[in-house]
C-alpha cells in the first residue's frame, strides 16, 4: 500500500506487533490517511487506561490488556498530530499522559525482567519471558510515539526534537537486539531509520544511517511487509539530503515496480515532488525539461481522477514557483490546462484566466471558455467576457448556452448599475434576451431571460405582450410563480386602459377579465411552492401574494355575480399575514364588510365597525374611510329594501347608523363642525329613522338643519318624521322647502311633491293633491325615476282615477 503525503513527511506506524509477540501470527500494516479524530476521544482512551495503570504494574493479565487500550491510544494520537488542521497545542498534554503511562510499563516490567534473570543467576527459578514481552510490548509503540511527536509537536524545538528521537532510537535498538522474529527486526529497523532521518534536520550524518537501515530491510527484498515503507523511506531520505536526481530515479522504479497502484495518493505526490524538485535543481535544461515531461506525462494518468487530480495540482503549486514560464517549452493542450489550474490555485486569477483561454483555443478544453469568462466577470472585465461569450457562441459547444446567457446578464447588470436609465444598455440585453430565447426557449436561464424581457414590455405599457411572454416563465417555483402574477397583472392593467378608445376597440374585455382573475387564482396555488423553494426570496413571494390577494378581491368586489365566501376565505388574517401592505388595508376591510354584509354576518359587520371605530376614536384619519364604509352600507340597504328585504335593510341601516355615529362624536366634542359634515349626517339621520330611532333622528337632522338651512335632505328628513306624526301643516311646510331647495333632477324634488300631494289627500283636499298630480306629471312625464312613477301611477289611479277626484 503506497502512503499518503502526511506518512512521508511524518513516518511510518506500523500496528499489530500485539498479535505477533503473543500469537505468532502475519503483521499487519496500514497506512496512516485516515481523517482527524477528536483529541476529547484520545483523551477518553488515555484515562481509561489510567485508571488501571496501578493494578498493571503488578498484574500481567491487566498490563496486558491495559498496554494495548495504550498501543490504540498511540495509534490514534498519531492519525490527529498528522492531521495539518488539529490543535498541537491541545496534544501536549495528551502526549504527556500517553508518554507516561507507556514509560511506566516498560520501565516497570523491563524491571521485573531483570530482577528475574538475577534471581535465576543465584540459583532459583524464574521464567522472565512474560515480563520481557510485557515490556517489549510498551516499548514499541513508547518509540513510535517519541517519534511522532518529535516529528510534529515538537519540531520547532529542536533540542526537544532530538532529546526524543534519540530515546526511540534506542528504544528501537533495543528492540532488535532481543527479539529474532525477521518481521519484528525489519518493523523496529523501519522505526529507528525513519528517526534517523528526522534527526539529519539537526546533523546530516544521520541521514547516512537511515540510508543504511532502509537498505537493509531491501536487501531482504520485494516480498517482505516492509520493502514499500523501505523504498518510501529511501526516497524520502534522498530529497531531504538535496540528492533529487536520486530520489527521482528511485520513486520511477516505485512505479515501475508498483504499477498502477504506484499512482495513487501519497506516492503520486511523492513521485512529483521529487521530479519537480529535481527539475529545479539542475542547471542543465535538458535535464530539467526531462524531467519536467516525466512529470507532466505522471500528471497526465490522473486526468479525471477526481481522487487524485488534486494531489497533481498541489504538487504544482507547491514546487513550481511560475508554471507559465517552467512550463512553456511545452505547447500541447494538457499542458496548457495545467498551467491554467495551478495558476487558479495560487491565485493568480489574471494569468490563470489567460491560460484557460489558450486551452480552450486548442480545442480539447473548450470548458476553458467558462471558466476564463467567470474569472473576468468577477473581476468585470466585461469587455473580456464579451469577447470570451462571443468566441464561444461561434465555436459553439455544451457552454454555448451558458455563453448566450451571460451576453444577456452583463449589458443587465451594468444598466442596473447605471440606475436602470441608460437606454442603449437596455437595447443590448434586451436583444440579447430574444436571442437567448430564440435559441433556448426552455433553457437553464429561460425564466429569469423571458421574466426581464416581459417586465421591460410592462414598463413601455405593452399590457398585452407583457403578459403573454410572462405567462411563459418557468424554470422554477419561484419564476412560475412570479411570472404567473405578473401575466394577470398585466392583464389587470390592460383592462384598467381598456378606456382609452385605440386600445380598447381591440380587446375582448370579458375574456381578458377571466383570464386575469384565473392568472391570479392560479398563482394563489403556485405561491405555497414558491415560498418553499425561495431560500432568500420569501419577502418577494410574500409580498406578490399579498398583492396577488388584494387584487384578486378587489375584482370579485365588483363581480355582482363572485361568490362572498370567496372572498372572505381570500381575506382572511390578511392584515397579519401582510404587515406591507398596510396602505391597502382599508379596502381590504371594506371588502370584507361588504362581504360579510351579503352574506347576511351582521354580527360579524357590527364587530368589525366598531374595531375600526375605536381605533379611530378621537381622531379624523379614518373620516374618509368610514364614509365610504357607512355609504355602502346605506346603498345595500336601499337594494335590499327595493327587492323587499325589510330586514335586511334595517339590519343596514343599524350598521350604518352604528358607523356614522363617528361623525355625530366629532361634531358633539367640537372636532369637526356640523356644516362639514351635512350630508353624513343626513344619511345618519335616515339611518337612524329606519332603525325605528325617531327621536335620534330628529335630533340629528336639526343639527344638521341648524349648521344648513338650506339642506334638503335633512328638511327631508324633518318632513317625513312630522308626516309621521300627522303633523300635516309642518310636514307641508318641510316638503315645500325642500321642493324649493332641490334641483329638480334630484329624486327629493319629486318625493316632496309626491308626499305633499299624499298629505292633501290625508287632509281630504282631494283636489289639491289630484292638481298637484295632474301638474307635476304634465310638466315632468317621466316624473324622475322609474320607481317614483310607479308610485306616482298607483296614487294617482287610487286617488284621482277611481271617482274620488279629478282627472
Amino acid at each position: 500500500m503506497a502512503l499518503g503525503e502526511k506518512e512521508m513527511n511524518a513516518g511510518y506506524r506500523p500496528s499489530g506487533l500485539l498479535t505477533l509477540l503473543v500469537l505468532g501470527g502475519a503483521l499487519f500494516l496500514f497506512a496512516n490517511n485516515s481523517s482527524a479524530q477528536g483529541i476529547g476521544e484520545l483523551n477518553a482512551e488515555i484515562s481509561a487506561a489510567e485508571g488501571e495503570i496501578g493494578a498493571a504494574e503488578s498484574n500481567p493479565k491487566t498490563a496486558s490488556a491495559v498496554i494495548e487500550r495504550l498501543d490504540r491510544a498511540e495509534a490514534l494520537f498519531a492519525k490527529i498530530a498528522n492531521d495539518p488542521k488539529s490543535d498541537k497545542g491541545g496534544l501536549v498534554g495528551s502526549y504527556g499522559r500517553l508518554e507516561s503511562m507507556l514509560n511506566r510499563m516498560y520501565t516497570g516490567y523491563r524491571n521485573k525482567k531483570e530482577a528475574c534473570i538475577e534471581q535465576a543467576s543465584a540459583g532459583s527459578e524464574c521464567d522472565y519471558t512474560e515480563a520481557e514481552q510485557l515490556s517489549l510490548r510498551a516499548l514499541y509503540p513508547l518509540s513510535w510515539l517519541r517519534y511522532q511527536a518529535a516529528a510534529s509537536l515538537f519540531s520547532a524545538d529542536a533540542g526537544q526534537a532530538r532529546r526524543l528521537l534519540n530515546q526511540a532510537i534506542d528504544g528501537f535498538t533495543e528492540s532488535t537486539l532481543v527479539i529474532f522474529d525477521p518481521n519484528l527486526v525489519r518493523e523496529n529497523l523501519l522505526g529507528r531509520a525513519n528517526c534517523e532521518r528526522e534527526l539529519g534536520k539537526y546533523d546530516k550524518a544521520e541521514y547516512d544511517k537511515a540510508l543504511k537501515d532502509f537498505q537493509a530491510i531491501l536487501k531482504d527484498g520485494p516480498g517482505t511487509q516492509q520493502y514499500k515503507a523501505a523504498q518510501t523511506g529511501v526516497a524520502t531520505t534522498l530529497a531531504a539530503m538535496g540528492r533529487m536526481e536520486d530520489a527521482a530515479k528511485m520513486t520511477g522504479r516505485m512505479v515501475q515496480q508498483g504499477g498502477a497502484a504506484a499512482n495513487q495518493g501519497g506516492m503520486l505526490m511523492m513521485r512529483l515532488q521529487n521530479l519537480l524538485k529535481a527539475a529545479s535543481a539542475t542547471r542543465d535544461t535538458a535535464k530539467r525539461q526531462g524531467y519536467y515531461n516525466e512529470a507532466l506525462d505522471a500528471m497526465k494518468l490522473q486526468e479525471g481522477n477526481k481522487q487524485n487530480w488534486p494531489v497533481v495540482i498541489a504538487a504544482v503549486i507547491q514546487n513550481v514557483p511560475n508554471p507559465a514560464q517552467e512550463f512553456a517549452f511545452r505547447t500541447d493542450p494538457f499542458t496548457k490546462w495545467v498551467v491554467a489550474e495551478s495558476l487558479l490555485a495560487k491565485k493568480d486569477k489574471m494569468g490563470a484566466a489567460q491560460a484557460f483561454l489558450a486551452a480552450a483555443r486548442t480545442g480539447k478544453y473548450p470548458q476553458g471558455y467558462k471558466n476564463a469568462a467567470g474569472i473576468y466577470l468577477d473581476a468585470k472585465r466585461w469587455d473580456m467576457v464579451e469577447q470570451i461569450v462571443g468566441e464561444m457562441g461561434r465555436v459553439g459547444g455544451a457552454d454555448s448556452q451558458w455563453a448566450a446567457y451571460t451576453k444577456f446578464s452583463i449589458p443587465l447588470a451594468q444598466w442596473k448599475q447605471s440606475g436602470s436609465k441608460n437606454t442603449q444598455l437596455e437595447d443590448r440585453w434586451a436583444q440579447a434576451a430574444q436571442g437567448y430565447l430564440k435559441s433556448y426557449p426552455a433553457g437553464k436561464d429561460a425564466g429569469e431571460v423571458r421574466f426581464y424581457f416581459a417586465d421591460r414590455l410592462q414598463r413601455q405599457g405593452k399590457y398585452v405582450e407583457a403578459a403573454k411572454e410572462f405567462d411563459q416563465v418557468g424554470g422554477s417555483p419561484l419564476y412560475s410563480f412570479l411570472g404567473t402574477f405578473r401575466a394577470a397583472q398585466n392583464n389587470y392593467m390592460a383592462l384598467s386602459a381598456a378606456g382609452d378608445s385605440k386600445q380598447g376597440a381591440k380587446l375582448d374585455t370579458a375574456q381578458l377579465r377571466k383570464e386575469t382573475v384565473d392568472g391570479l387564482r392560479q398563482a394563489l396555488k403556485l405561491a405555497p411552492a414558491a415560498q418553499a423553494a425561495s431560500q432568500g426570496n420569501q419577502n418577494v413571494v410574500r409580498e406578490t401574494k399579498g398583492n396577488a390577494i388584494y387584487m384578486l378581491a378587489g375584482m370579485l368586489e365588483k363581480d355582482d355575480k363572485s361568490d362572498p365566501k370567496e372572498l372572505m376565505t381570500l381575506l382572511q388574517g390578511y392584515e397579519t399575514n401582510y404587515p406591507g401592505m398596510k396602505e391597502k388595508f382599508n379596502d381590504v376591510a371594506e371588502w370584507r364588510i361588504k362581504a360579510e354584509d351579503k352574506l347576511g354576518q351582521y354580527a360579524e359587520v357590527e364587530r368589525d365597525i366598531k374595531q375600526i371605530l375605536e381605533r379611530a376614536k378621537g381622531t379624523t384619519q379614518a373620516s374618509d374611510f368610514i364614509k365610504v364604509l357607512g355609504l355602502d352600507l346605506w346603498r345595500s340597504g336601499q337594494m335590499k329594501l327595493a327587492r323587499g328585504d325589510q330586514k335586511g335593510f334595517q339590519a343596514d341601516a343599524k350598521l350604518t347608523a352604528l358607523a356614522y355615529s363617528y361623525f355625530a362624536d366629532q361634531v358633539a366634542q367640537g372636532i369637526v363642525p356640523a356644516k362639514n359634515l351635512t350630508g353624513t349626517l343626513s344619511i345618519l339621520g335616515q339611518a337612524n329613522q329606519a332603525e325605528g330611532n325617531v327621536a335620534e333622528a330628529e335630533k340629528i337632522f336639526n343639527m344638521v338643519v341648524k349648521a344648513d338651512p338650506g339642506s334638503p335632505d335633512a328638511s327631508a328628513g324633518l318632513a317625513r318624521i312630522a308626516q309621521g306624526k300627522k303633523d300635516y301643516r309642518n310636514a307641508v311646510e318641510l316638503w315645500t322647502t325642500v321642493e324649493s331647495v332641490s334641483n329638480e333632477s334630484d329624486d327629493l324634488w319629486y318625493e316632496a311633491k309626491y308626499n305633499v300631494a299624499m298629505i292633501y289627500l290625508a287632509q281630504g283636499r282631494t283636489m289639491d293633491g289630484c292638481v298637484k298630480f295632474r301638474g307635476t306629471r304634465a310638466e315632468h312625464p317621466s316624473l324622475g325615476s322609474p320607481e317614483m312613477l310607479a308610485k306616482w301611477n298607483a296614487a294617482q289611479r287610487k286617488y284621482c282615477l277611481d271617482g274620488k277626484g279629478t282627472n
